[in-house]
């Protein structure tokens, strides 16, 4: 059995790495079956946050180097903006992925979760002061699943260092929930 890091930071990717992969599996389920635009667009922040964690997976995996906490908060004071993360994140060298949701989810964020902000952006009163044109973007089927394909890819990439076990050693294992504690009650004080 391979034997991952027993790396803090690894171990942080890997929480954000499974968060991608349940908001990619639970964008999957609901896509089709949301037929009414809010719905689409609540589905599709799903997968915004899919690109989010996964981003941010990748912006940590390429830190493993650097300080735990240092790399975190550089990587958490990206927010929830993807063009910051996109650039944070160095896991692949091949940028494109990083580039494709860079360049394409510009403008969009998590906070359209709300009916009253959604309508906001997409669907203001005179529809030419729209900040995003929904016909382009949620309501253009083909431009959903090219973001949905990046984001598998990214995640598919990442698969392998998430695969086995920290170690054999069960000290070590716990050593290495002790500092998870330790991490995450500094960063909540």
């Amino acid at each position: 059995m391979k034997i991952k890091p027993a790396s803090l930071l690894h171990s942080i990717a890997e929480h954000f790495h499974h968060d991608a992969s349940d908001f990619i599996d639970r964008f999957d389920i609901l896509w089709e079956s949301q037929t009414h635009k809010t719905g689409r667009i609540k589905t599709f922040v799903d997968l915004l946050m899919g690109c989010e964690c996964e981003l941010k997976a990748h912006a940590i995996l390429s830190r493993l180097q650097d300080d735990v906490f240092k790399a975190y908060k550089e990587v958490r004071a990206a927010g929830h903006r993807i063009d910051r993360l996109a650039e944070m994140a160095q896991f692949m060298e091949d940028r494109t992925h990083y580039d494709f949701l860079k360049d394409n989810l510009l403008g969009l964020s998590v906070f359209i979760r709300y009916s009253l902000d959604a309508y906001g952006t997409f669907f203001p009163f005179d529809y030419d002061d729209a900040e995003i044109n929904y016909s382009k973007t949620i309501g253009n089927n083909v431009w959903v699943m090219q973001v949905r394909g990046h984001l598998r890819l990214m995640i598919d990439a990442s698969n392998d260092e998430f695969t086995g076990m920290v170690s054999n050693d069960i000290s070590e294992i716990f050593a290495l929930e002790d500092q998870m504690t330790s991490f995450m009650n500094k960063i909540r004080n």
